[in-house]
């Protein structure tokens, strides 16, 4: 992780400090409608340069903290991990990215190995390159329908990719942060609904967007919220605000701001606005800045839900400044956690496999919901 120190440091500079909305104001505009635009060359998912992250290649996603005890597992695991990498386009002659620009594939392998590789000790982790919206494209309504879309169709053919030639039956996680929690919910809402699919999904976790949980509001919640730590077939979300922040100060725009949100507390795994101690926290790794330390440093922050948002007292350190005005945590969704993110991935898959075995199922997951 310390080689990606310069990557992290600007890419999280743009990507996670300032999110995919109060970072408008660092992107330039495209000079042309959405639809006088001509859409970049559409991903062949058969290429491995279609891929950020793919089992047997080198890649950022296969990072671990040092001095951490973390190891790298995917050649072991027995689980998948599909990743849905956050905004890393911010500006260009199009309103969606070409997935061979060079800036934008530099700074998503260094969100790979900020966010991507807390999943490593759990599953083989595939990270779709895909024709993101610009981060500009989220004020504009006019553009944000049809961007978001086109978006969603790559990361759709990615996945139906993955499913066809190299999941072979095997268990599945979800994850994403930001924008790519959006198509996350997407891809739930669309093959995890129903089907046999959904019997593989050990669990989701679209970080970093706000998620409604109201029975009127239909798709949201195509899958339960999990309310254990070992809960397997649901989903986990939160978003980070200091004590006091205003939520709908930073919403993205665009983002549903009705109906109650969800909230996991990443530190008991609970739907609920019991508070954890900062001692439940295993270890935040800070955002890296020209190598400056990135190991991992326990009981560094608390944290409860609160209203559909998770709130922490700010921590100190250089490495925790970046935030949002107004105390959105949105950089520091997983590097706060970071620790504790990858512990409970791996015990959700060990429990999913131990379901496996005592329900005498093969190549398919117990039932969705079981704890």
């Amino acid at each position: 992780m310390r080689g990606a120190a310069l990557g992290m440091a600007i890419a999280l500079l743009l990507v996670g400090p300032l999110g995919c909305a109060s970072a408008l104001r660092l992107a330039t505009t495209p000079d042309q409608p959405f639809e006088e635009l001509a859409p970049p060359a559409v991903p062949d998912y058969s290429d491995p340069e279609s891929w950020a992250a793919f089992p047997g290649q080198d890649s950022a996603a296969s990072e671990v903290p040092p001095d951490s005890g973390a190891v790298d597992q995917q050649a072991t695991a027995a689980a998948d991990v599909f990743f849905v990498h956050p905004t890393t386009y911010f500006g260009g002659p199009g309103w969606n990215a070409p997935i061979d620009d060079t800036i934008t594939r530099w700074v998503t392998s260094a969100t790979l190995a900020g966010q991507a590789s807390s999943f490593n000790g759990a599953g083989r982790i595939y990270a779709p390159r895909f024709r993101q919206m610009t981060l500009h494209g989220f004020a504009h309504p006019e553009v944000r329908e049809r961007g978001l879309e086109l978006a969603y169709q790559d990361v759709r053919r990615a996945f139906q990719y993955y499913l066809d030639h190299s999941n072979h039956g095997r268990p599945i996680l979800l994850a994403g942060h930001s924008q790519g929690s959006r198509h996350v919910m997407q891809l739930l809402r669309e093959f995890f609904a129903s089907g046999p699919v959904r019997r593989q999904l050990v669990a989701a976790y679209p970080i970093g967007t706000r998620i409604t949980d109201d029975p009127l509001v239909p798709g949201d919640t195509a899958v339960p919220v999990c309310q254990s730590a070992q809960q397997t077939g649901c989903l986990v979300t939160w978003r980070t605000f200091s004590d006091g922040a205003d939520p709908l100060a930073s919403a993205n725009p665009g983002e549903s701001v009705d109906g109650p949100a969800v909230c996991v507390n990443p530190l008991t795994w609970r739907q609920d606005d019991r508070p954890a101690p900062a001692s439940a926290n295993l270890g935040s790794v800070p955002l890296v800045m020209l190598g400056g330390p990135d190991v991992p440093q326990p009981g560094r922050v608390g944290a409860r839900c609160e209203n559909g948002v998770l709130r922490i007292d700010p921590p100190a350190g250089a490495g925790y400044r970046l935030a949002h005005d107004g105390g959105d945590y949105h950089a520091y969704d997983y590097d706060l956690f970071y620790m504790n993110l990858r512990d409970n991935a791996k015990r959700r898959v060990d429990a999913f496999v131990r379901g496996n075995a005592l329900y005498g199922i093969s190549g398919t997951a117990p039932a969705p919901g079981r704890r």
